[in-house]
């Protein structure tokens, strides 16, 4: 066990065949000090630093929210992942991670955490395209940011994917996400010069229009997929 890392009992090999020996000795480990509960089912081996033992690191915290036995669960959204990406300098006390899961408020001291329901089936390999289609479907609606800068790094992002991942991220935009995101993907497809999935013209209906208060002269192309 290393110290700062949390852990659960399936860290022992022999909990799968007989939990309830691997449940006592871990109990026998909290009471003498050697580990400590974070929270059910969940514990820590305590790292020395010079004012006395620490707790985890946020990260270390914030990974409990994120996976679940080692598979990955939830990815961060909202406010924190748009400063991540540069399109705001807010800086939120509350971390918003999308789960496969139910809403839920973890307040960890340091930083608060508040889940929501995915809108796809979370996958390690899906978690950065969820995280653009995310930020595409609220994009005229994030604090401090301009909307033309906030497509622009977006578009320079999908432009940096192979052919593989755009093709994944457009079949996430049609199963899963509304109509304004996938009419927004495609103008960002379009602008870059990128093939148009079939797919996804379809998935635009065309007597339908999206109000986003572009500059028409960066994106010339926005009225093809009628947008404003």
């Amino acid at each position: 066990m290393e110290p700062g890392k949390i852990f659960d009992y399936r860290i022992f090999k022999e909990f799968d065949e007989s939990p309830a020996p691997v449940i006592k000795a871990v109990n026998r480990l909290v009471e003498h000090g050697l580990v400590k509960r974070l929270s059910k089912g969940k514990f820590y081996k305590p790292e020395k630093g010079f004012f006395g033992t620490r707790k985890p690191s946020d990260a270390e915290l914030l990974k409990t929210v994120l996976f679940a036995n080692e598979k990955r669960r939830g990815y961060i959204t909202g406010v924190s992942l748009h400063n991540k990406l540069g399109l705001t300098t807010q800086l939120p006390n509350t971390i918003t991670v999308a789960v496969n899961g139910s809403r839920q408020k973890k307040d960890f001291g340091t930083f608060k955490v508040v889940t929501k329901p995915t809108r796809a089936p979370i996958k390690e390999e899906y978690v950065e395209l969820l995280q653009y289609l995310d930020v595409l479907s609220e994009a005229s609606k994030i604090m401090d940011a301009d909307i033309n800068r906030t497509l622009k790094i977006i578009s320079k992002n999908v432009a940096a994917l192979d052919h593989r991942k755009r093709s994944k991220l457009t079949n996430l935009a049609v199963d899963f996400y509304g109509a304004k995101t996938r009419a927004t993907l495609g103008l960002l497809l379009s602008s870059l010069k990128l093939p148009i999935p079939a797919k996804l013209a379809k998935a635009v209906n065309p007597t339908t229009s999206f109000k986003l208060n572009l500059d028409v002269d960066a994106w010339p192309l926005a009225k093809h997929w009628n947008i404003k």
